[in-house]
């Protein structure tokens, strides 16, 4: 027999300690009341005996002849085991005592003589007879004359037995009861909580991974809906895990060598499953007599979904009304249709099977390239925060591998063109490209630990951080590889190549024509001017890449930083805050100049302090892109100015703040725009400022905004603690 643990004993006892109160109240009443019953019973017999005596004591009371008394009252007392004794006494104390064995005659105290003539009955202790019996006086009057009382003692045998049987009678019922009670309130305990144990076996079931587990509960109370409430929310969980599943899936795809056209096929078929769509659709974007058109790239329709494309050639693009999806989609804007708009929707000029669809940009080298579209042919939907990030994962990931795929096939049409006696001099070209080859290798690691560490953590939001903050630094990295790709294009290989065609067809007479012809004396210095230029475009390209380098080592100490929200803080080291500001600065410095800012350092000369490089790296790069995007929407003339300073506030804080005189902040979004899911941006996510606000708040800082109003511009200022590596060491 398993005994009830927890909330099922917890309730058991409380139905059975409210059965014991009660039945303990009901036999702390009835008890009381069933022996004031007997009592009763007995006064009324002792007054039956009285009556009957007082008739015969009316006549001994004038003849003082108390023979017929005793002959009266010993007729009484053998007619009746129950009357111990008769005590017949007068005012004056003079009594007749008669009880079953003999009668006599004494004299007795005042207690047998009450002051208050009532009758009166109680169960004491007799002194004259030597045990405990039921007392009861009777006033005995005569004519008017208050001639004495008469005493009837009644034995209480009968009474006591009486007693004794409601006692063992009323505890009966009691255990009786309160073991019935016992067992219903087992039974309804445990019925009662069997949705809550189905409730929690559900629970611990996702708890441990097993997204798929659902809580089955009928009792159509606030449990069910819980219940129902749970089962939303794993679904949830699991849709998101599933898409998030597709995106390391579709990193891991775009990272391969295979066929474009295939890879893009399994992407959309795993990411297109997850995100519950009907057919999932890559379209290329071009222009045709300087109007935009549109190709099919690749499709993929679900099981039992109707077969029949898109009309996605004949999409009237010149439309003043689909001119507004252009720009948002050329803004890099997520575009989703829906019901709810009236009249023709766009959506119906595609394929008029759609319920809900979803269009994501795809950009490569900064251009719009095409879109990734989902249709949903079954349900009217909103896409989701979580689906909107992940499927514009995907389409960056999927412009990350449109743009390598392009610099490969560049540098496979280049080497291809390249004659023998280069060789020597293009080898470190081939090792920087392998060099940008294992970039994207350790970049397909991060993106992978990402995910993992995403599905372990079970919480959507740390995905979303990861997944925001790799396609900041992807951008740059798409910057740095689009400027390889154009520095290789441009290159000054096809020169080369003709001046040793001019020097072979002169192999013969090589010294004649190099001293006398002008052409030939011309090689040599165009050689080495040449040769001056491939250095320069080496150096170039080496720079390129260690800044490309760097971003992908800014790409793994972002998704290293997030293990902080599931297992321990990075690695604190000593840093200088103007060191970061460079590297920051070299980061976004071609961002920043290309709308023209200028960046002014306000600096204090500061010992280094303890902190997580990177977690500094990551809130101050986030600070500069919305400066940046804060002055690429201000209006005017006037110069545009980024201005940064470090300063020491006290003994052990120092500050580090980014001032920008751009667009500025209303009052009331100084401290809103620290929450999870608040942005003031069309195509914000809301989460950027909440994640330096989280890193800032667990190094022992804090982050806040200061802004005058719109238009006058905005500071955000990180402060930190004061305090070298060695003190965290000796504290720890």
């Amino acid at each position: 027999m398993h005994l009830p643990k927890g909330i099922t004993l917890r309730i058991t006892l409380l139905g059975w300690m409210v059965t014991l109160v009660t039945l303990a109240v009901f036999v702390m009443v009835i008890v009381p009341e069933q022996k004031r019953e007997f009592e009763l019973s007995l006064e009324s017999k002792a007054r039956g005996v009285a009556v009957s005596i007082r008739g015969v004591a009316a006549g001994a009371a004038v003849s003082e002849d108390y023979s017929a008394v005793v002959d009266q009252a010993m007729q009484v007392l053998s007619g009746d085991n129950a009357i111990d004794y008769v005590v017949i006494t007068k005012n004056d104390g003079f009594s007749l005592v008669i009880d079953r064995s003999a009668w006599r005659t004494e004299k007795l105290g005042d207690a047998w003589r009450p002051l208050a003539r009532t009758a009166v009955g109680s169960i004491g202790f007799s002194p004259l007879f030597g045990r405990r019996v039921f007392q009861y006086a009777f006033p005995f009057d005569y004519s008017g004359i208050q001639w004495g009382w008469i005493h009837v003692g009644l034995s209480l045998d009968a009474y006591n037995q009486s007693v004794r049987r409601t006692y063992q009678g009323t505890g009966a019922l009691a255990l009786l009861c309160g073991a019935l009670s016992l067992g219903i309130s087992l039974l309804y305990a445990a019925r009662l909580v069997r949705p809550i144990q189905v409730l929690h076996a559900a629970v611990e079931k996702v708890a441990h991974g097993d997204l798929h587990a659902r809580a089955e509960v009928g009792s159509r109370d606030e449990i069910e809906r819980l219940a129902v409430a749970f089962n939303d929310m794993a679904r949830t969980i699991l849709g998101r895990n599933q898409i998030l599943e597709s995106v390391s899936f579709a990193a891991k795809q775009f990272l391969s060598d295979g066929d474009r056209d295939t890879i893009f096929g399994k992407v959309l078929e795993r990411v297109g499953q997850a995100a519950g769509a009907s057919r999932a659709s890559v379209v290329r974007e071009c222009e045709e007599d300087g109007e935009p058109r549109t190709t099919l790239e690749q499709e993929w329709l679900a099981p039992g979904a109707p077969s029949g494309g898109a009309n996605w050639a004949d999409f009237p693009w010149h439309a003043e009304a689909e001119q507004r999806w252009v720009g948002m989609l050329r803004e890099g804007r997520i575009v989703t249709v829906t019901p709810a708009l009236d009249g023709q929707s766009p959506r119906d000029l595609i394929d008029h099977r759609i319920r809900s669809t979803i269009l994501v940009p795809v950009v490569v080298a900064g251009d719009w390239w095409g879109i990734v579209a989902f249709d949903d042919f079954a349900h009217d939907r909103e896409w989701g925060e979580a689906e909107r990030d992940s499927l514009r994962a995907v389409a960056d990931m999927m412009g990350a591998y449109i743009a390598r795929h392009r610099v490969r096939t560049a540098l496979e049409e280049a080497k291809e063109t390249l004659e023998q006696r280069v060789i020597e001099r293009t080898r470190e070209l081939r090792e920087q490209i392998a060099a940008k080859d294992r970039a994207h290798a350790d970049l397909a690691d991060a993106q992978q630990r990402l995910i993992e560490l995403s599905r372990e953590a079970g919480r959507a939001e740390i995905a979303t951080g990861v997944l925001h903050n790799v396609g900041n630094v992807l951008n740059s990295v798409n910057v740095s590889t689009s400027l390889v790709a154009g520095k290789i294009r441009e290159s000054r290989v096809e020169n080369l190549v003709a001046a040793v065609r001019m020097l072979e067809q002169h192999a013969g007479d090589l010294p004649a024509f190099l001293e006398q012809d002008p052409k030939g004396q011309r090689v040599l210095p165009y050689l080495a001017k040449l040769g001056g230029h491939f250095c320069s475009e080496r150096d170039s390209l080496l720079t390129e890449l260690e800044s490309l380098s760097s971003h992908v080592g800014h790409i793994k100490q972002i998704v290293a930083t997030q293990q902080s929200y599931a297992k321990v803080s990075g690695l604190v080291e000593n840093i200088h805050l103007s060191d970061l500001v460079d590297d920051a600065l070299r980061i976004e410095g071609p961002g920043l100049a290309r709308y023209g800012i200028q960046i002014e350092r306000e600096f204090e000369r500061l010992p280094a302090i303890a902190a997580e490089k990177h977690n500094i790296l990551q809130i101050l790069l986030n600070l500069l892109r919305n400066a940046k995007q804060a002055l690429s929407k201000a209006n005017g003339t006037h110069p545009r100015i980024v201005r940064i300073r470090i300063r020491r506030l006290e003994e052990s804080r120092v500050s580090l703040a980014v001032e920008d005189n751009g667009v500025g902040l209303p009052p009331e979004n100084l401290t809103r725009i620290f929450r999870h899911g608040f942005t003031t941006k069309a195509d914000g996510h809301g989460f950027g400022l909440h994640s330096c606000a989280l890193a800032a708040g667990q190094m022992g800082g804090s982050l806040r905004a200061e802004s005058g109003g719109p238009g006058c511009g905005a500071t955000f200022t990180l402060e930190l603690p004061l305090k070298s590596a060695e003190e965290v060491r000796k504290r720890v």
